[in-house]
């Protein structure tokens, strides 16, 4: 097995679709804080001064307080920057942080560590973190784990990625997305060791710059659980440095980022197996045999006791075998197995059954009938029951938070997560937002229509990454696709509209072209067929300028 820390240039750090703004001569826009000899003051203004004016900053967006000596702006993201020693306003903060992209994707923890380092090691303070990963699912899972937390009463931290429009999304408290203020506050703070780290060495990414701000956010906020999504993978993820976590959960694992994670369903399967903690549960919906025989063999040879979440049917469970050159018989099975049936589904949510593991040796198994669920799609199904193993295993540890299922339900039926199979109403009809951008992504998608529009045909607009396997993807959503206009997402690494439209059209799906993506839904809502569905899916990137679009007020430019 592949053991390695890989280094790739040009590909964001979390795995992401965003793109890597171009570097500038101003810093990205942000005024620094610190004079070109490391002091922390600018032109103008003494060492003091400058901290001083972050340190006010910071502790007035923490108590949500006015800040004093607010730099010129409204705080909200509008124009202006502040003068010599004031922090920067949120859009200047944001577009520091992104300009980062120009370092490029690097795998690793060195560099997050000595940045976790300078800042006082705020990963080592933290209340119970459900940390999360997986090919697919893993913020689905993340979201519905913050809702039923915040719903039995704590108070919740969540950071996920990527964005669909404000970067503020990424970090989550109590279900709201940090402010502009406390966000540009925390990055400043962040900044001055990022600079140090990388006057030694290597810069700091994008991803490990965000993660170690919402490890910042989280010390000052004191929330009572972390939900952690992992960006890409997980064992080289910037994430991946909380030293024991309350459980570690693997969605499920496919290919997908196959030039990063491996060529191979093993060999992904192991990387994300890296987030693995001695004695910490690790869940996961995982059915595929070879990934299972992978995090059976890891989980056991780590010490982690592995809970394993199915669909409950009348087959057996997957006999994994032996792997090449391991020893023949299976590796270790799963010290727990949980299970769920879906019982109905639609354009509204589910109704599902769990059953769960007592968990421990004073434990009752649980037997939970009639579960809502308000995501959309019987794969969400399958997050939520992986969701509900993991807070039973976290709980069965003493480390992790006691649930029950009234909470469940509250949190269940209140779980919303933007962008995944979501319905929004524009120009008087349901708009649909999904954002399956792989094969596997495709096909879980392909199933959901299957299910919510039977013997029906979707209107796609549709736009991909060039990275990604198209041709495959194509193949999986075109049973269900009536006609496609193809549109091309808002970045560097969009595939171009010929090369979708060419794979849409092998599958005898009849397309179009339409580059523009906001230009590419109106078409699709002139076209459709009174009653058919619109769908718009692919890259992230498309279903976040769609939905910028279609929310934005009356009246804004370009709505």
């Amino acid at each position: 097995m592949r053991q390695r820390e890989e280094r790739i240039q040009g590909a964001r750090g979390d795995g992401s679709d965003r793109p890597a703004p171009a570097a500038s001569d101003r810093t990205h826009g942000i005024p620094r804080t610190h004079g070109p000899d490391g002091t922390g003051a600018g032109p103008g203004a003494s060492p003091s001064a400058a901290g001083g004016a972050v340190d006010a900053l910071w502790g007035a967006a923490v108590r949500g307080a006015s800040p004093p000596a607010a730099p010129p702006g409204d705080g909200r993201g509008g124009e202006g920057g502040g003068g010599a020693g004031s922090p920067a306003a949120p859009q200047a903060a944001v577009a520091y942080l992104q300009g980062l992209g120009r370092f490029g994707m690097r795998l690793g923890l060195q560099r997050i560590r000595r940045l976790l380092a300078a800042l006082g090691h705020p990963e080592e303070d933290l209340p119970p973190v459900y940390h999360v990963t997986g090919t697919n699912g893993k913020g689905s899972t993340a979201c519905i784990l913050e809702a039923v937390l915040r719903a039995a009463g704590c108070r919740t931290a969540l950071f996920t990625s990527p964005h669909l429009v404000r970067y503020e999304e990424r970090f989550a408290f109590d279900g709201r997305p940090v402010s502009g203020l406390e966000l540009a506050a925390a990055i400043e703070r962040v900044r001055s060791a990022a600079d140090a780290v990388a006057a030694t060495g290597e810069a700091p990414t994008e991803f490990e710059v965000a993660t170690a701000v919402f490890f910042l956010l989280v010390q000052a906020r004191r929330p009572d659980a972390v939900v952690l999504e992992v960006g890409l993978g997980g064992r080289y993820d910037a994430t991946n440095v909380v030293p024991r976590p309350a459980v570690s959960v693997v969605t499920n694992v496919a290919l997908d980022h196959t030039d990063r994670l491996g060529r191979t369903v093993e060999e992904i399967a192991y990387d994300k197996v890296g987030i693995a903690r001695p004695g910490v549960p690790l869940v996961t919906g995982a059915l595929d045999p070879a990934a299972l025989r992978v995090l059976r063999r890891e989980t056991a040879r780590v010490g982690a006791p592995l809970w394993e979440v199915r669909p409950l049917t009348d087959a057996p469970p997957p006999a994994v075998g032996p792997g090449r050159d391991e020893p023949a018989g299976e590796p270790p099975g799963p010290v727990a197995v949980a299970t769920y049936r879906l019982r109905t589904t639609g354009p509204e949510g589910s109704r599902w059954d769990y059953r769960g593991p007592a968990g421990s040796p004073r434990g009752a198994a649980v037997r939970w009938d009639h579960l809502p669920l308000a995501l959309v799609g019987p794969h969400q199904v399958a997050n939520a029951a992986v969701a509900v193993a993991a807070l039973q295993a976290a709980a069965a540890t003493g480390r992790g938070l006691q649930v029950g299922r009234a909470a469940v339900e509250r949190g269940l039926a209140a779980a919303r997560w933007p962008g995944r199979m979501e319905r929004l109403r524009w120009q008087g009809r349901d708009v649909w937002l999904d954002g399956a951008h792989n094969p596997a992504g495709m096909a879980a998608l392909a199933r959901t229509v299957a299910t919510l529009w039977p013997g029906r045909r979707v209107l796609l607009v549709i736009g991909m990454l060039d990275d990604k396997d198209v041709e495959q993807a194509a193949g999986a959503i075109a049973p269900v696709t009536g006609r496609a206009v193809v549109s091309e997402p808002p970045s560097p690494r969009a595939a171009p509209a010929e090369r979708l439209a060419r794979a849409l059209a092998t599958q005898g799906v009849p397309v179009v072209v339409e580059r523009e993506p906001v230009g590419a839904l109106a078409r699709a809502l002139r076209e459709a067929e009174p009653g058919q569905p619109v769908l718009v899916t692919g890259s992230l990137y498309l279903v976040g300028a769609v939905r910028a679009h279609v929310l934005a007020p009356a009246g804004t430019p370009g709505a």
